[in-house]
């Protein structure tokens, strides 16, 4: 059976709370877990969160604990903390939530994401209230060191059709859970919220926020009107499901807008003085999550910051064609870093191939395979910033020299101290 927090039958909002104080600080510094990270993004969204739910695993099971340590805050503020089941049961609660206008969030580990694919296929077709929203939390482990399935949840999430969301820092991991249902609000989509070994188990200072409480809530309910469900969109029968498929694009596009609106990509065009003919940099790097961080650590090391554009991609998937364009229209060759298999790749590739069909310039991309044919970047497990340097080192002064003068000597330097380690 399922084990629902109990909560206080009259709650007095101003009684101090017996918990840890972390999470009730509204400015300032703080340091948090990354697990415990996404318990306070849950605390500070906007308007607050009704239903907090999933099943544990590495690396999120700290999500979990960290739940349980601060019970008597969703207790008090009739908060709905239930672990489930399983991965599935969480997914079902949490398209249930979508009925009426709830913020609601399922996490689980990669593997989880097989179970409750089928639920939140569905779910995610139906689509998200514009008043709620959806944010599913996937823990993936690239280095394989705590899962027994190799997954990458990228790959499911495209297959269902679901939006993905990925932080590369320990600000982001907490602000980006209110951004995550922002999203999914304004796309009417459920958002994947995707986060790694190292950000799940790691984390660090941040600069915290005022919570919200939701009005709706275990003290104050609602009642629900079965007769004014709308049934074309959320009772998913034939043809009630291809008329909802075609209307994917529609909702991507809202996807994009929202994400622009909010900053959530960003492209720094490098220094003026790294352009090369025709006024493009010889290359830019497309990259995200912390594989991100690992690429800017990677170029300072070679004295490379701000040298090429750069891409980092907060919505992984769907791309917008329009920000890939953009950015196109900067480098000559694009360079994408990413963990695990060439999912971002695959999708750049696709898209600049449409590019081309207008007439634009083709370009080179790498990746997962470098100029020649030869072995790129690994497909299996993970990367840090010294695995970057030594297979981009080479790579970058191949595609840039002699356009732009890089300083060899540094380069050489850099990668005869990992030969020697």
């Amino acid at each position: 059976m399922q084990t629902p927090v109990r909560f206080l039958t009259n709650p007095n909002p101003r009684r101090n709370l017996k918990v840890d104080p972390r999470f009730l600080k509204e400015e300032g510094t703080e340091v948090f877990l990354g697990n415990e990270l996404l318990v306070k993004g849950l605390l500070e969204t906007e308007g607050g969160t009704h239903l907090w739910t999933g099943y544990p695993g590495s690396p999120v099971s700290g999500f979990f604990d960290c739940v349980e340590a601060i019970q008597e805050i969703p207790k008090q503020y009739g908060i709905s903390a239930v672990m489930a089941n399983n991965e599935a049961l969480s997914a079902a609660m949490v398209n249930g939530s979508q009925m009426h206008g709830l913020r609601a969030m399922c996490v689980m580990k990669s593997v989880g994401l097989h179970v409750a694919t089928d639920a939140l296929a569905i779910g995610n077709l139906a689509g998200s209230h514009p008043d709620g929203g959806v944010v599913v939390v996937m823990g993936d482990d690239p280095w394989s060191d705590s899962t027994q399935v190799p997954a990458d949840s990228r790959f499911l999430c495209k297959h269902i059709y679901m939006p993905i969301l990925e932080p590369s820092t320990n600000q982001e991991m907490k602000d980006w859970v209110d951004l995550a249902f922002r999203l999914s609000r304004e796309s009417e989509l459920y958002i994947g919220f995707l986060v790694t070994t190292n950000q799940a188990d790691g984390g660090g200072s941040v600069q915290v926020g005022r919570n919200h409480f939701p009005r709706v809530n275990t003290h104050n309910p609602i009642q629900l009107d079965t007769a004014k469900v709308d049934f074309e969109k959320y009772v998913l029968l034939p043809p009630r499901t291809w008329r909802r498929e075609q209307g994917f694009p529609a909702r991507y596009e809202r996807l994009w807008a929202s994400a622009r609106r909010h900053g959530v990509n960003r492209i720094s065009p490098g220094r003026t003085g790294s352009k090369g003919t025709g006024g493009k940099a010889p290359l830019g790097f497309i990259s995200s999550a912390l594989a991100y961080s690992y690429l800017e650590h990677a170029l300072q090391q070679l004295g490379l910051t701000d040298t090429f554009p750069l891409l980092k991609l907060g919505v992984t998937y769907p791309l917008d064609p329009g920000l890939i364009d953009s950015f196109a229209g900067l480098v000559e060759n694009i360079v994408v870093v990413e963990e695990r298999r060439g999912f971002l790749e695959e999708q750049i590739v696709q898209l600049l191939a449409r590019r081309a069909m207008t007439g634009k310039a083709a370009l080179p991309v790498y990746g997962k395979m470098f100029p020649g044919g030869r072995e790129g970047l690994p497909s299996t497990r993970g990367f840090n910033s010294s695995i970057l340097v030594e297979l981009l080192a080479p790579l970058i002064t191949e595609l840039a020299s002699p356009k732009l003068k890089l300083d060899q000597a540094r380069i050489d330097a850099e990668l005869k101290l990992l030969a020697e380690n």
